[in-house]
Parts: C-alpha cells; sequence; structure tokens
C-alpha cells in the first residue's frame, strides 16, 4: 500500500507542470500542393494544401530579411494572450527544405480592399461583433510590436452567428523582428498603419482606454512565457543568441519603457 507522499492521488501539478503545458507543442506538416498566388500580396509568395486537409498562406524564412516567420509567431502567440483574434497557425514543411509558418486559409471570411467595404464596415452598416474594442487594441498591438504595415487588406471578416462578422487579425510580415522590435516605424504618418488608424479616428471607432488595456496585458505577459515561445520556434528562424537578446530585452526595464512611451503616443 502507498503512503500518502508516494501517491499521485489529487496531487496538483507543479508550477512548471502548468506552463509546459500551456506551451504549444507543434509538429510541422507536409505540402500536398502548392496553389499560384494570385492574391496580389508582396508578403504573401506561398499558399498551400496540407497533409492535414487545409490550406494555409506559408512565409518562408527567405522572405523579407530573413525573420519573417519569427514575426509572425511572436505576434500570433502574443495577440493570443492579449485577446486580439487571430487565424490559427501551423509549421509548415517546405518543399525546398526547411520550415514555414503557416497561417490557416479560414473559410467563411471576407478579406476587402475597396473602400466602400472599409466604409460599410467602419459605419456600421455591417455588423461587427465588438468592431470599436478589436480595432482599438489592435492598433496598440501594432504599434507595441512595430508593425508598419496594417492595411486594410490585412483584416478578415469570418462570418458569425445572426449575419454578424468577427473580426480578425493576419499578416506580421512588417513587425518585430522584421522592422526592429524597439523601433516606431509604426508611428510614422506615412505608415500604412497610421493611413488605417486616421480613419478608424475619424469614423469613432478608437477607444483609447481599450488600446491601453492591451498594452498593460503585454505588461503582465511574464519573460518565462516569451521564452517557452521562442523555444518552440523552428531552429533556422532564429539563432540562439537572437532568441536569447529577445528574451533578456523582454525581461527589462526597456520593455516596460517602450510600453510606456507608447501610452503617451497614442
Amino acid at each position: 500500500m502507498k503512503n500518502e507522499e508516494g501517491s499521485n492521488k489529487d496531487k496538483s501539478p507543479a508550477p512548471q507542470d502548468k506552463a509546459l503545458g500551456y506551451q504549444k507543442r507543434m509538429f510541422p506538416v507536409d505540402i500536398l500542393t502548392e496553389y499560384p498566388n494570385n492574391q496580389g500580396s508582396a508578403d504573401l509568395q506561398l499558399i498551400i494544401n496540407a497533409r492535414d486537409g487545409k490550406d494555409y498562406a506559408v512565409k518562408k524564412p527567405s522572405d523579407g530579411k530573413g525573420k519573417v516567420p519569427a514575426s509572425e509567431l511572436l505576434c500570433y502567440e502574443l495577440a493570443y494572450r492579449v485577446t486580439i483574434p487571430t487565424p490559427n497557425y501551423a509549421f509548415i514543411n517546405l518543399s525546398e527544405g526547411g520550415t514555414g509558418f503557416g497561417s490557416l486559409w479560414e473559410g467563411g471570411v471576407k478579406k476587402i480592399t475597396q473602400m466602400h467595404e472599409v466604409m460599410q464596415i467602419l459605419d456600421q452598416k455591417i455588423k461587427i461583433n465588438n468592431l470599436k474594442t478589436f480595432l482599438s487594441r489592435l492598433y496598440a498591438f501594432d504599434i507595441f510590436v512595430n508593425n508598419e504595415d496594417r492595411h486594410w487588406g490585412n483584416y478578415l471578416w469570418r462570418q458569425s452567428f445572426d449575419n454578424s462578422f468577427i473580426a480578425l487579425a493576419f499578416d506580421f510580415s512588417r513587425a518585430c523582428f522584421e522592422t526592429g522590435h524597439d523601433g516606431f516605424e509604426a508611428l510614422h504618418p506615412a505608415s500604412n498603419t497610421q493611413g488605417s488608424f486616421m480613419l478608424i479616428n475619424l469614423t469613432l471607432n478608437y477607444d483609447r482606454s481599450e488600446a491601453v488595456a492591451c498594452l498593460d496585458a503585454l505588461a503582465k505577459i511574464s519573460t518565462e512565457d516569451v521564452e517557452e515561445i521562442l523555444e518552440n520556434m523552428p531552429a533556422d528562424w532564429m539563432t540562439k543568441r537572437e532568441r536569447k537578446s529577445y528574451i533578456d530585452w523582454w525581461g527589462s526595464n526597456a520593455r516596460l519603457d517602450r510600453i510606456n512611451a507608447i501610452k503617451g503616443r497614442i
């Protein structure tokens, strides 16, 4: 008969077990079919159907300055932690070798680029659940990760209950490790992010309190959580030195100083 100390009955998981359970353990999926890219996007070069039966928009380590997949992964994971909806994602085994970042090609979604469609949404002629909250939090998030390219083609609108839509954010190709995680290119008046925000603000779809709440949520994400995200990243996306440098920055006062500086500029 086991004594109480040797029994696993009603044993609560240790904190480190909880952390490991929270981390995504992902295995890359193989490509079955590659589709021609006719989406008109300079940043998207590959659309595929994978062995898991799903279609993905894929970003490769050879895209941009070499840090596009790393930026996508970090931003998707951070967005999840501060309640900003994004598509699901997977790691993709590329046909030429290496691993890509695959953003799930969502069914039942609208992707808009025409300005009259944008205005229908911003004027609430199309019902988007929690639109102001979503746009406000995403704006603060984009500034934090230095995403300079939040244009109207980088939103998805997924049909939901009662003919309403849910907003999703995708495409962080020009953010974070690509643009410099400590820069402020996303605040430049000529950036696509500021061009979009100008219209959001003019149509009264910006709530600063939600933007600040998003920044506060980012401030609360632990260094250990970010370390887990980067540890789960394929080895060819960032060197160990680059990962350590970012983890050290996350745990420093520089990150909190950045958050406070952004609060003064949004």
